[in-house]
Parts: structure tokens; sequence; C-alpha cells
């Protein structure tokens, strides 16, 4: 009972379908006979009736599909598939209720009664037939249609899944990328001025903490993300005082949008690394709003061209990739470098 109950629930829409179009069914063959409304005859049972075959039917292609399905677990839907399902329905259906009208005439004695004429049996078996025709193709798209959609949920599900998972990777690799830079930094600081290597210490070991409290979030807000840049650009004052200057659009402060953590940081960092600003000349980071979020800084060539292997920005723009389906724009001239990220539509946060 409880199983019939939980078949019930699972198929009750697709069922109070079949229920509906078998009242509609009947209705539209007893007026078909009638030549006038004298004529015209309806009763409730046979809807009733009609709808228990149609149920039967479905069941039936429902207990075929399964039994043929057992192995394979997890299959493709495939509408080739379904018409094979449809087939060997067909075939076992008109085998099993033959055989049990057979067996149901001889032990009420009606046999000859029933099965009186070869035009008889045809006519049993057309309608057989039939009816297995329309309500089967019924039940054949709807079976169909439940699959694709619990399929396409699943495969769905499992792109985010394998999304998520990549991007939580790619943040894993920007760690020790963030973490082996600042260091240099520090190493450099601690030779020339240890007061400062000691503050420096200090406020990059609260930017660290951020960075792990934050590294399993998918999205932060815009502002919290330049909070943290603008922290980081300050620990990056320490050592370049004045050979570097980020200016941040006002407008960009108040927009309602959501980025991955250290997108902004990564591309200040970028700029920082591979320009050699100067008090007189100094590297100019500006973050705006035009088609996306633009981060563009003057290029200044290092004395010696410090090749770094791209990491940065290379999963940055996966991440994009993935977040977005959209690319980050790179625009590089001779004289100034861009980085344009698109937004972000969802503004559900982690």
């Amino acid at each position: 009972m409880k199983k019939i109950i939980q078949f019930i629930k699972g198929d009750q829409t697709f069922i109070l379908f079949l229920f509906i179009f078998s009242w509609i069914f009947t209705l539209k063959n007893k007026i078909g006979f009638a030549s006038s409304w004298d004529d015209f005859v309806f009763h409730p049972d046979t809807s009733v009736w009609v709808f228990i075959g149609a149920l039967f039917i479905f069941v039936f292609i429902n207990f075929v599909k399964k039994r043929i399905d057992e192995n394979i677990a997890n299959a493709i839907p495939s509408f080739g598939r379904y018409l094979k399902f449809f087939g060997i329905s067909l075939i076992i259906y008109l085998l099993f209720t033959n055989i049990l009208g057979v067996l149901i005439s001889i032990i009420f004695d009606t046999f000859s009664r029933n099965f009186n004429s070869s035009y008889q049996i045809t006519y049993k078996l057309f309608r057989q037939i039939i009816d297995f025709t329309i309500f089967g193709s019924f039940s054949i798209a709807y079976l169909y249609s439940k699959e694709n959609t619990n399929y396409k949920k699943r495969l769905n599900a499992y792109e985010i899944s394998n999304s998520k998972s990549k991007i939580q990777q790619l943040k894993a690799q920007l760690n020790p990328h963030f973490l082996f830079n600042n260091l240099n930094v520090l190493d450099q600081l601690i030779e020339e001025d240890k007061e400062q290597a000691s503050a420096f210490l200090g406020q990059f070991s609260e930017l660290y903490r951020y960075i792990l409290k934050n590294t399993n979030r998918e999205l932060i807000t815009i502002q919290e993300e330049i909070v943290f840049t603008q922290n980081y650009f300050e620990l990056m004052e320490k050592k370049y005082q004045g050979y570097y200057q980020l200016v941040i659009e006002d407008a960009i402060k108040t927009i309602n949008t959501i980025v991955p953590p250290f997108c902004l940081q990564v591309l200040v960092e970028n700029a920082i690394v591979h320009n050699l600003g100067t008090t007189q000349k100094p590297v100019i980071i500006n973050i705006s709003i035009k088609n996306g979020i633009e981060i563009t800084n003057n290029k200044i060539a290092l004395n010696s061209k410090k090749r770094g292997n791209g990491i940065a920005l290379k999963n940055l723009s996966e991440q994009f990739l993935l977040l977005t389906n959209s690319s980050v724009i790179i625009n590089e001239t001779q004289n100034d470098f861009s980085v344009t990220l698109p937004f972000i539509k969802t503004t559900n946060n982690d």
C-alpha cells in the first residue's frame, strides 16, 4: 500500500491527465456513435474502466522499463531506447491480456462466446493495439520527459559541483602565489629597514588571515573586495612609497554586484610586480566601471624583464569563465595594460 501511495504521489499529475483524458476519450466515442441526442447514452463507469486500462498500460510500461533498465545506472535518455520499451511492452501486453482473457473465458466457460469468430478476435486485438498505442504513447512520452528532466538536473548539479571544485583549486593555487610575492617583499625590507619589516609582517599577517577566512567563499561583495585591495595596497606602500598609486572610482564603491574573492587584489599585485614605478613616474592603477569592472595601469618596463608564468591572470580568467560563461577581456598597448572583468548577474552571496 505504501508503494502504491508513493507511486501515485510521484506521478500524480500524469495520472490526473490520464483520468481526464479517459473521460474525454469515452465522451468523444459516445458522441460519434450517436446519430442524435436521443441516441446519446453516457455511462460514467465506462470512463472509469477506460482510465483503469490506461493506468494499467502506464504501470505496465513503467515496469518493463525498470526491468530492462535495472542494470543501466544513470543512462543518458534516448528516444530510440524508449521506442524499444514501447515495442517490447506492446508485444508482452498483447500476449499477457489475451492469454489472461483466454484463461478467464475457460474458467467461466465463456470461451465460445468470446472467441466465436475470427472477426471478433481480430476486432479485440485491433482495439487493444489502438488503446495501447494511444495510452502507451502518452506514457512513453511522459517517462522520457521525466527521465530527461532528471538527467538534466543531475548534469547541471554535477557541472555546478565540478565548477565549484575547480574554482577552489584555482584559489588554492593563488594562495601560494600571494604568499611567495609578499615574502619576497618582506625579505627585501628586512635587509633595508627592520622596523618597517616588522610593521609589514604585522599587516601582512592580518591580510593572510582574511585570505584564509574567505578562501572557501565563491563570491563576495565588490565592497568587501575593494576594502581588501586597499589594505593590500597600503601594505605595498610600506615598501614602494610613492612608486605606485591606486585610484578607485567612487561609482564602483556603491554598485550592487559580486565578485570572486581576491580578483581585484590579484590585478593590482600584477601591476606592481610587472612594472617599475618611481616617485617621478609612478605606476597609476585605476579601478573603474565601463562594460564591466576595468582595472588599468600605465606600463613602465622593468630594468630586467621579470617574466612570470601568468598563473594569477590565467586562474582569474578561468574563474570568471566558470562563473559567468564570459571571458575576461585583456587589452595591452605599448603604454597601457587593462583587464575587464564581466559583471556577475546573480546577487546571491555564499
